[in-house]
This record gives C-alpha cells, sequence and structure tokens, in this order.
C-alpha cells in the first residue's frame, strides 16, 4: 500500500494527471446534453460519413443537427456511418471534422 502511494506520487510529479486529461475526450457529449437538439426537416440521406467511432455516432448527428444538416446514424459494411444528403456531403464531414469528429466521405460497400 504505501509503495503504490510513492509511486503515484512520483507519477503525479512527472505529469501522469495532465497527461490522463489529454487523453480524455472532449466535452462533445456534455454540450449535447446541455443544448437539446432538434432535428431539421427530414431529406433524402444516401451519402455516407465513416470513420467515426460508435460511442461518438449519435453526438456526431447531433453536431450536423445543430448546424441545420439533417443526418442519420446507421452502420455500413465496415462500421458505423453518418447518412447525410450527397449534397451536403462535404459541408458535413468538414463541420465533423472540425467538432473533433474523425470523419470521411464514405462509400457503398
Amino acid at each position: 500500500k504505501e509503495i503504490a502511494k510513492k509511486e503515484f506520487e512520483k507519477a503525479n510529479k512527472a505529469g501522469l494527471k495532465e497527461i490522463l486529461a489529454g487523453l480524455a475526450k472532449d466535452t462533445k457529449k456534455a454540450d449535447n446534453e446541455a443544448q437539446k437538439v432538434t432535428a431539421p426537416p427530414k431529406e433524402v440521406v444516401t451519402g455516407q460519413i465513416s470513420g467515426i467511432d460508435i460511442m461518438d455516432l449519435e453526438d456526431a448527428v447531433k453536431a450536423l443537427w445543430k448546424e441545420k444538416i439533417y443526418a442519420e446514424s446507421g452502420m455500413g459494411c465496415t462500421g458505423p456511418i453518418v447518412l447525410v444528403n450527397e449534397e451536403k456531403l462535404s459541408t458535413a464531414t468538414e463541420i465533423l471534422s472540425k467538432a473533433g469528429f474523425v470523419a470521411k466521405a464514405g462509400s457503398d460497400c
């Protein structure tokens, strides 16, 4: 018990807490929970955005809704995707990238 205490003290002096804080996710979820976001009018969504973590999928959809882009979440052949209108695909990808979601235009299977 005493050994562990000393080791944690050394680790904290070396910057462990700062490293762990840097590894933590951004406050995307807290922001989305604090603000109630309503979906824009529904539209045809055939453009796929992939590369978003499954745990962040709904937050990514809400981030697009906040920017007045209708989006839906789903599962593609290779994992989770966000579906948007084809005409808004590049704008939506850019918004998600700036918001801290890893995003890239996906392709059909």
